[in-house]
């Protein structure tokens, strides 16, 4: 065992923390931006080594604060070059009118002005808002918007249909070790301020936008439609065989995106458990910005991890194949594979279908939830929606849920604000002047400048690099 642990420990060692830009290179840079620590994931990914060597890994990340902040920065990239760089959209704009003539003119104050105009600009970026000369000549341009396979297109043709779904993979099997790691609770160095902070407040982001992601509908998510409707049986094979290796890594996308974001659900639930130990900014990030309570709630009404679908039979008789059809249910295991159940065990609760509820209890009932949750109408009646679905069966696989289930008692009857007009709480950065500073997720924009986000010039130099 100890060879076993300073094997793990050296493999650990090898992570180089300081994170490659994808600004600084090509298609090869973007597929692993922490060198060294694909040796780690593919430790994971086979399960070799067992419990043990997960035991051994997450030790190693929580004693040295660099290589956990290295892991999230490669999370972050990994993102990128699944959501951009594989494929990317072109934007063109066609102006309609000649450029007006500027003229310049100068009155009292003018230099002032212009300052004045820098520091709202400043401002309005940080805010997330659009250039004002952007938005006041909308009426004078059109923008086409285009997709392009972008590095896709160069994998296919190269025939590395396989290795993309090994590199779309590691993104998952990361968000699973650092699941791993908080389900020890948030690391000490994470809490200590300057670099850790901001680490923390890139994952909240990152698990919001996972969140938004398994919730949002069936009918404009195509990876959660392919999860809720799979092919049957008789056209799958047909399909597989035919496909083009194009559409195969768009396949494999589908699928990554999808058990990436089922997988961020237990980091988002261990991110809720240990809210006591986050700074104001960060809860005011959860509770206001993104507002975890509600995104947790289509996970509930709409479960991602269940679906129910229509299997063939095939049968003979005299001689005949005889193909018959039937209705059944399935849930997402453990291990991410679907599994048939019963009418009667619907109701048996997953360990995917608690990690929502359990997020919802330290939302809920943390002290310092509900000294700095501002409610309103809107929020009331979003969550009152969650009542019905707490009844004897669910209390009896947990009965921490008794204490969701009177609080939310207790919100039927509490006189709340209209919507929009919610009481501000201390955690929300306002100040007695009405300004309100948002905090900017530098960890992100180090690796992507905001520029170039949604620049597809520079995806494109990205994919051909």
């Amino acid at each position: 065992l100890s060879l076993q642990a300073h094997c793990t420990a050296r493999m650990v060692a090898s992570v180089q923390t300081n994170a490659v830009p994808l600004s600084s290179g090509g298609g090869n840079q973007t597929t692993m931006a922490t060198p060294g620590l694909d040796n780690v994931l593919s430790s994971l990914t086979s399960g070799g080594g067992g419990t043990n060597d997960e035991e051994y890994i997450v030790e190693a990340f929580l004693e040295n604060v660099d290589k956990l902040e290295a892991l999230v920065k490669t999370l972050l990239a990994l993102e990128f070059w699944r959501e951009h760089a594989l494929f990317f959209e072109r934007t063109k704009k066609k102006t309609n009118v000649e450029e007006e003539e500027q003229v310049e003119f100068e009155i009292e104050g003018g230099d002032r002005i212009g300052e004045i105009d820098q520091c709202y600009n400043d401002l309005n970026d940080v805010d997330g808002g659009e250039d004002d000369n952007a938005v006041g000549n909308a009426d004078f341009e059109t923008t086409t918007t285009t997709q392009s396979e972008g590095l896709a297109q160069r994998l296919a043709a190269n025939g590395n249909a396989l290795r993309t779904a090994f590199i779309l993979h590691a993104e998952t099997t990361t968000v699973s070790l650092l699941g791993l790691i908080f389900y020890k609770g948030i690391p000490a160095g994470l809490l200590e301020g300057g670099s850790g902070d901001d680490v923390l407040l890139s994952l909240v982001d990152y698990c919001a936008r996972q969140l938004i992601f398994l919730g949002s509908p069936e009918e404009s998510n195509p990876a959660l439609s392919r999860q809720k409707n799979p092919l049957p049986t008789s056209k799958l094979s047909n399909y597989l065989q035919s496909r083009p290796r194009l559409n195969e890594i768009r396949d494999s996308i589908y699928d990554s995106s999808y058990q990436t974001a089922v997988a961020s659900v237990a980091l988002s639930r261990y991110l809720c458990e240990n809210v006591n130990e986050l700074g104001p900014s960060l809860l005011s990030r959860l509770l206001e910005v993104h507002d975890f309570p509600l995104l947790m709630i289509p996970l509930i009404e709409e479960p991602p991890w269940t679906r129910r679908r229509r299997i063939e039979k095939r049968g003979k008789n005299d001689n005949n194949v005889n193909i018959t059809t039937k209705l059944i249910w399935e849930k997402l295991d453990e291990h991410n594979e679907w599994k048939e159940v019963t009418s009667s065990d619907l109701l048996h609760l997953t360990q995917l279908e608690g990690q929502p509820w359990l997020a919802l209890f330290h939302l809920t009932t943390a002290k310092v939830c509900r000294e700095s949750y501002g409610l309103d109408e809107y929020r009331k009646s979003c969550l009152m929606r969650l009542r019905k679905y707490i009844h004897e069966a669910l209390l009896d696989q947990l009965p921490v849920l008794g204490d969701v289930a009177r609080y939310l008692d207790e919100l039927s009857i509490l006189g709340v604000p209209p919507s929009g007009q919610g009481v501000h709480r201390p955690s929300s950065n306002a100040s007695s002047s009405g300004l309100l500073l948002q905090r900017v997720d530098s960890v992100r924009e180090m690796i992507v400048d905001k520029k170039n986000m949604r620049n597809g010039e520079f995806w494109e130099r990205i994919a051909m690099g």
